[in-house]
């Protein structure tokens, strides 16, 4: 609410409930509430009596909870059907205009009683005042509803709610999935590269056992060696540096010389 907000409904409940009280001391001191019923009884007023008892005093009473801003909201719709009802008795027949005998000014006072039942008595009055336990109840609730729903950490205790705590939990975790699976990619790697240089090393061994063993009996196979990374190589080199006078044993149907 604006200053300027508040300022305009304090003036228009103000002038409404001078009037309605003008209206009401009219009838219960000029008029009496006794004349004011038999006046209603000519114009056809259900219960005239009962009828004129509640106009004025409610008049007088309305016109004073406006002015302090009490009970706004509930004064305004009760004075817009008293004026309804009043346009329709005493003034159907008289046109718009007051001079007339119109209803122009039960209609104004009616629509403003209306328009202060929906926008409040602002706040300067007595609603407000006595509504501000329940209204900052009402904002806490909220306050903590939304901070719950957007995951708010209290920054005197550094907890927060099961909201937070979950997503926040939940990022953690991603992160150490992610880390965890480039460790396990790395490791893959390390271990291919140990499998690599495992065979390399191997394969450098037998090439100095066939060395070391160079005088020893030699076994030729009977199917071509090619050289390649799984050991056959080794074999075919070691082939090279066996002793030619020493004795060599064949496969059965080998048909190379002796």
């Amino acid at each position: 609410m604006t200053a300027l907000r508040d300022i305009s409904l304090l003036v228009a409940r103000v002038i409404l409930g001078v009037v309605l009280i003008a209206h009401g001391w009219q009838k219960y001191n000029d008029w009496t509430v006794e004349g004011t019923g038999q006046n209603f009884d000519k114009m056809g007023v259900p219960s005239p009596e009962l009828a004129a008892q509640f106009a004025t005093y409610f008049e007088i009473a309305g016109g004073a909870l406006l002015i302090i801003g009490l009970l706004v909201r509930l004064v305004g719709p009760i004075l817009f059907v008293e004026m309804a009802a009043a346009a329709w008795f005493a003034h159907r027949d008289g046109g718009i205009f007051v001079a007339d005998g119109g209803w122009e000014l039960v209609a104004v006072i009616g629509a403003a009683g209306l328009a202060l039942a929906g926008a409040g008595a602002g706040r300067i009055s007595l609603d407000y005042l006595l509504a501000t336990p329940f209204r900052r109840r009402k904002e806490s609730k909220l306050a903590k509803k939304n901070a719950e729903a957007h995951g708010y950490v209290d920054p005197a205790s550094g907890t927060g709610n099961s909201a937070y705590a979950g997503a926040g939990n939940g990022a953690v975790a991603g992160t150490g999935a992610a880390a965890g699976a480039g460790n396990g990619a790395m490791g893959n790697n390390h271990v291919a590269h140990g499998k690599n240089t495992g065979s390399f090393g191997a394969a450098t061994d037998r090439n100095f056992a066939q060395e070391d063993y160079s005088d020893a009996k030699t076994t030729a196979f009977e199917r071509p060696q090619t050289g390649n990374s799984d050991g056959h190589g080794i074999a075919n080199n070691a082939a090279h540096k066996v002793d030619p006078n020493a004795p060599t044993t064949q496969w059965p149907g080998d048909t190379r010389k002796k």
